[in-house]
């Protein structure tokens, strides 16, 4: 195989892992890190690269490059529809930062246009350029990965991207026309600086867009800290509350106990045994606090059993939780409070208003699921469901509060609604 062959065969694998990058980096909505199947995906996408390199079949390139996205779609991806559209954008950032300067060097450079699709001078230039965006995007997933930062795009920052593709659209038809009106030296100039203003802005807004989901990662990481420092005085209160029933229970247990010894003596056993039946009906003494083991989920626990036990919810908590020690005690008491808030709120209305929370220690995974009572089906679309309140602005952000923990940790959730019992599962892979 010729160099030159050699150099067209890199330049087609790298162009098309630019694109799968974007996809996953930007579009992918719930990209579930099955790094099994994705590897299985890249080697028959490199396989086929192969045989289009050995075949000369160079219309295969586009196939595949078409392929590999809808194929990554359906097997490591929940929201299937949603990214299948996605694919769109992804091909546009593609004509953004590796077409676009496939076709201002040789506008700079005075080459024919029929170069691009040939094995001239652009083959070399062309693959300095994917090589160099593949290291930015690897390089942007490791830092996303490190500092825990969603890339994941929202509609606004696509928008933007949008008129960016058409700024630089217009750019490039201005240095096609400037090139027939200026001189050599003055049109190489314009066209090296509109190349380098592009350029600027592009790396400008990129960076930006990392540095804002930092800001945001801290805000909500305050936010967290925040409530957790709310719930342990709150669990201190609940404590100092305890404490005093059991004085007051302790000071009046001596009295108790001298009526059931008269009731005893006097025979009087069927009104001892109501008298009995009553005291142990006190809510000091049926409060049956769930340990975990974890301080922060007990304290969170505590907390929120103490509301359900008010409004006549029954909580119930089994399994392994030891495994919480992985994670900070702060994101234990974003998952705890939110999940139970939302069960709390989901139960209330319920025929047998219930709440159970189980853990379980698995060969490579840890799971949690927390399960209530619904008094109807709940909807849910893409998992994720909707606010029924009114203040949409300030009400269902606890999933999301629960999805930025679980990412966070490499992990997942699922939501299921099933013969009236709301479920969450979230799983937190072994490292």
């Amino acid at each position: 195989m010729a160099a030159s062959d050699i150099l067209v065969f890199f330049s087609n694998v790298m162009a098309s892992l630019i694109i799968l990058f974007y996809y996953l980096l930007f579009f992918a909505k719930g990209y579930t890190h099955p790094i099994r199947k994705l590897v299985s995906i890249l080697f028959v996408f490199l396989v086929i690269h192969i045989f289009i390199a050995i075949t000369n079949a160079d219309h295969l390139v586009a196939i595949t490059v078409l392929g590999i996205l809808p194929v990554v779609d359906i097997f490591c991806c929940r929201s299937r529809i949603y990214n299948l559209l996605m694919i769109i954008p992804a091909f546009l950032f593609y004509a953004l930062t590796a077409i676009f300067p496939m076709f201002i060097i040789p506008l700079i450079t005075r080459n024919d246009f029929g170069e691009l699709y040939g094995v001239s001078s652009l083959t070399l230039p062309g693959l300095i350029w994917d090589l160099g965006l593949t290291v930015l995007l690897t390089g942007t997933y490791v830092v996303s990965l490190r500092k825990k930062i969603e890339l994941r795009l929202n509609f606004l920052e696509v928008a933007g991207f949008f008129a960016f593709f058409i700024f630089a659209l217009f750019m490039l038809l201005s240095i096609g026309i400037y090139n027939d009106t200026l001189d050599f030296k003055m049109s190489v100039v314009f066209d090296v600086s509109a190349t380098f203003f592009m350029l600027a802005i592009f790396l400008a807004y990129w960076s930006y867009l990392i540095i804002a989901r930092d800001r945001a990662n801290r805000k909500r990481d305050a936010a967290h800290a925040q409530n957790y420092l709310t719930m342990q005085l709150e669990s201190l209160e609940l404590e100092e509350t305890n404490h005093q029933e059991i004085k007051l229970l302790k000071h009046d247990l001596r009295n108790h106990l001298q009526v059931i010894q008269e009731l005893c003596n006097t025979k009087q056993y069927a009104q001892m045994e109501s008298y009995i039946s009553e005291l142990s009906g006190q809510p000091m003494l049926a409060k049956n606090f769930c340990i975990t083991g974890n301080q922060a989920a007990d304290t969170v626990i505590s907390i929120k059993k103490a509301s359900a036990d008010s409004v006549g919810i029954r909580l119930t908590c089994e399994g392994d939780f030891a495994w919480l020690g992985t994670l900070s005690p702060i994101d234990v008491c974003t998952v705890f409070s939110n999940l139970l808030d939302n069960a709390l709120e989901g139960a209330k209305d319920s025929a047998e208003p219930y709440i159970a929370i189980n853990g379980k220690d698995h060969e490579h995974f840890y799971t949690i699921a927390f399960s209530n009572s619904v008094c109807e089906p709940v909807k849910i679309r893409n998992n994720s469901v909707k606010t029924s309140k009114a203040d949409k602005k300030h009400h269902g952000l606890g999933l999301s509060s629960v999805d930025a923990v679980i990412r966070k940790y490499n992990g997942s959730y699922t939501l299921q609604c099933k013969d009236m019992v709301f479920r969450v599962q979230a799983v937190f892979p072994k490292k």
